[in-house]
Order: structure tokens, then C-alpha cells, then sequence
């Protein structure tokens, strides 16, 4: 069985996921030190939360694919 478009598609979420985490966190920092309403600042946090956890299920999902390779006698 052949899990390469699975495994070439929980790379791609997840790397475009790092990079949006990357970015929100920068902005995060940025309007920190620029005084950003408190509301505003609120929003990015969940914002960047949600991103996190979205991040950690693709992990999941991409430690689940691998185990199934490996069952299947797939090489990973």
C-alpha cells in the first residue's frame, strides 16, 4: 500500500502551519511593544492557540500515517 500522497500532504499542512505560527507569533511580538488594543492582542493569542493545537493534530496524524506504513511494510 502506498501513502505517499498522504504523507506528501500532512508535510505540506504542516509545514504551511509552522510558518503561519511562526508569523502570528512575530506579529504577537511586534504589538506587544506597540501598546495594540488589549481586544486586538486577545485575539491573536487565541488565534496563535488555535494554530498550536491544529499543529500538534497534524502530528498526530502524521505519527498515525507512519505507523500504518510501517504495518503495511511500506518504507517511511
Amino acid at each position: 500500500m502506498d501513502f505517499s500522497l498522504e504523507r506528501k500532504q500532512v508535510h505540506e499542512i504542516s509545514n504551511h502551519l509552522t510558518i503561519i505560527h511562526g508569523a502570528v507569533k512575530k506579529v504577537l511580538k511586534e504589538l506587544e511593544k506597540a501598546n495594540l488594543l488589549e481586544a486586538e492582542q486577545e485575539r491573536l493569542k487565541k488565534a496563535d492557540e488555535y494554530l498550536k493545537l491544529t499543529n500538534q493534530a497534524m502530528q498526530l496524524l502524521r505519527s498515525e500515517l507512519h505507523e500504518k506504513i510501517k504495518l503495511s511494510g511500506g518504507a517511511i
